[in-house]
Parts: C-alpha cells; sequence; structure tokens
C-alpha cells in the first residue's frame, strides 16, 4: 500500500464526489488503487441516477405510482449517503468498501 498524503486522501475522496470521480481518472493514472476508488464512487452515482430514471418513468407511466418517487428517492438518496462516507472512510484507511452488484465492475 502506498504511503498516505495529503494528495492521495484528497484524489480518494474526490474519487466519490458525483462526476469529480472523472477528474480523479484522468489526473491519476498511476495509482490503481485511486482509481479503482474512482470508479467505484462513479458506478454508486451512477446506480442512484439510474434508480432516479426508473422511479421517474414508474411515476410517468403508472401516475397512480407517482407518490412513491419521493419515498424511493429519499431512501435511496439517504442509503448512497451513508455508502458514500463509509466507502470514503474505509479508502482512507487503505481498504476497498465491496458494494454488492456495483463493484464487481470497478475493476
Amino acid at each position: 500500500m502506498p504511503e498516505p498524503t495529503a494528495r492521495r486522501a484528497a484524489l480518494l475522496v474526490l474519487g466519490y464526489v458525483p462526476l469529480a470521480g472523472f477528474l480523479v481518472l484522468s489526473a491519476e493514472k498511476q495509482d490503481r488503487e485511486i482509481r479503482w476508488h474512482a470508479r467505484n464512487g462513479l458506478l454508486l452515482f451512477a446506480a442512484v441516477a439510474a434508480l432516479g430514471l426508473c422511479a421517474t418513468l414508474v411515476g410517468l407511466l403508472l401516475p397512480s405510482f407517482g407518490c412513491l418517487y419521493p419515498v424511493v428517492m429519499l431512501a435511496a438518496l439517504v442509503a448512497y449517503t451513508l455508502v458514500t462516507i463509509l466507502a470514503v472512510v474505509k479508502a482512507i484507511q487503505g481498504e476497498r468498501l465491496i458494494v454488492p452488484g456495483i463493484s464487481r465492475f470497478a475493476r
């Protein structure tokens, strides 16, 4: 494991900020661990965005389920926030948070 530095920690945190992961991927070409965390953060955000899109389509196509959209999105955003915070903490400690169904694509 590479020695933790302020730059490395900042890149690990930025990897989990929505869409900032693209900047981390383009800035860091050498460190495989930072790149993995950036891809994992982007995949987490993509999963929430896909869930939001699906919930929106269900609300549009089935108006009787439209009232479920805020509930689904609130639950998804709370879960996303908690998972992202946990992932950042583990990344700074030099570990990986494996999210079932998502993290396997971060390779």
